[in-house]
């Protein structure tokens, strides 16, 4: 029952990791509030899964093997979309907010035009907070799609534990169901120590490190969108194999389940899936931590005209 355990353990930690790390990330961010909207949303994409697992099941017919691929697929795609504008949206608003702060603070210090420099700060914190505010329902819907990718291939397995555990069928026995429960309750556990790890991180400022640790995250989510697609015969080249490693990383191993979770690692991925998974995490990063606005000059600009709108109110002070 090692196989059934893994297996729970591997969709556990590709769905709860990304949860966690995204409720941590709002959270360092100053949506302090965020755990409600992110967790309701993970909740109701559960409920749903079991529910159309459950149909698909103990219904008359059942989709095809390319009907899976193609809605886990289409979810992976939509959840990378959300969890990447989710991380640009409040990383760089808090950050935006912390610029604001620290430039309020240098016009204080430099003459009694120091109430100009506040309210621009108030403006800037303000919009930050009006940014992270209005995000609870895509927050909700992120966490949403993020935990219901995984609905088309976990829900189908639970439920046929399920079926087989029931006094009706021929040797029921409840420990197929045991050992895939058993895994995803200690993905969850995993995920939340991961969550506390992340959260202290966070601390120490705002969200850019639990913020690439998402878009990291988010890269997988997308190679691992576009092999489902390609499987589903909608994007070709899936004979293409970039390369092999099953040998050393088996992905019904502890490894591979690791690594597939957290990461959503292949030992075997396509050319184009490998392409996705290098160029997104590199390009994402970079715009992710780039300076905000224009550039370095943007901010040296901004600086200069706080500054000299504190000293105006200083010199129209002192005429007076």
């Amino acid at each position: 029952m090692l196989g059934t355990y893994l297996f729970g353990l591997r969709e556990g930690l590709e769905a709860g990791l990304i949860v966690f790390v995204l409720v941590a990330h709002l959270a360092g961010s100053g949506r302090r509030n965020a755990a409600g909207p992110v967790l309701a949303g993970a909740g109701a994409a559960v409920g749903v899964s079991l529910a159309l697992g459950a149909a698909l099941e103990f219904g008359p017919r059942e989709p095809t093997p390319e009907a899976r691929e193609l809605i886990a697929g289409t979810l992976s795609i939509a959840a990378a979309a959300l969890l990447t504008r989710t991380v640009f949206r409040t990383g760089r608003a808090a950050l935006r907010g912390a610029e604001g702060s620290a430039s309020g603070a240098g016009a204080e210090g430099s003459a009694s035009g120091a109430g100009a420099g506040n309210a621009a700060s108030g403006a800037g914190t303000g919009a930050g907070e009006v940014a992270l505010g209005a995000g609870a329902g895509v927050s909700a819907v992120t966490a949403f799609l993020a935990v219901g990718r995984e609905g088309p291939e976990t829900a189908p397995f639970v439920w046929s534990s399920v079926r087989a555990a029931s006094p009706s069928s021929a040797g029921g026995s409840f420990e197929p169901l045991t050992w895939v429960l058993l895994g995803l309750l200690t993905a969850a556990l995993l995920g939340w120590l991961l969550h506390r790890v992340a959260v202290r991180t966070g601390r120490a400022g705002p969200s850019a490190r639990t913020g690439g640790a998402l878009l990291v995250m988010t890269a997988g989510v997308l190679a691992s969108g576009v092999r489902d697609l390609q499987e589903a015969h909608l994007l070709g080249g899936l004979a293409d194999t970039a390369f092999d490693v099953s040998s050393a990383v088996p992905p019904d191993g502890w490894s591979g389940t690791f690594l597939g979770g957290a990461l959503a690692f292949q030992p075997d991925p396509t050319v184009l899936q490998v392409t996705v998974w290098a160029l997104y995490p590199v390009l994402a990063l970079a715009l992710f931590l780039s300076p905000i606005g224009s550039g370095p000059s943007a901010r040296v600009k901004k600086q200069k005209a706080t500054d000299e709108q504190a000293e105006g109110g200083a010199s129209a002070g002192t005429t007076s």
